[in-house]
């Protein structure tokens, strides 16, 4: 049995939920969220039959701007810093 695109994109969903637990950031949750939402409407558009070629509306609070992460560094201690 092959997956359907709709149960494709709802399990894409259900993952950027489950990611979105795991952020540390009111941020970085609600981007995830907004994906989610993104994928339940082309998993309903794909249900219907729509043309997914149209740009889905854009969720409330989503700005255009790419998501930038962050990456925390680790200060690697000198040689003569670590002792014998």
């Amino acid at each position: 049995m092959t997956r359907s695109k709709a149960q494709e994109y709802r399990e894409l969903a259900r993952a950027c939920r489950t990611l979105a637990h795991t952020v540390s950031t009111e941020d970085g949750r609600s981007h995830l969220a907004a994906m989610a939402e993104v994928w339940e409407r082309l998993a309903d558009q794909q249900e219907q039959g729509s043309d997914l070629s149209e740009a889905p509306a854009r969720p409330s609070g989503a700005t255009a701007e790419p998501v930038v992460q962050q990456q925390q560094q680790q200060v690697q201690r000198k040689d003569e810093d670590k002792g014998d």
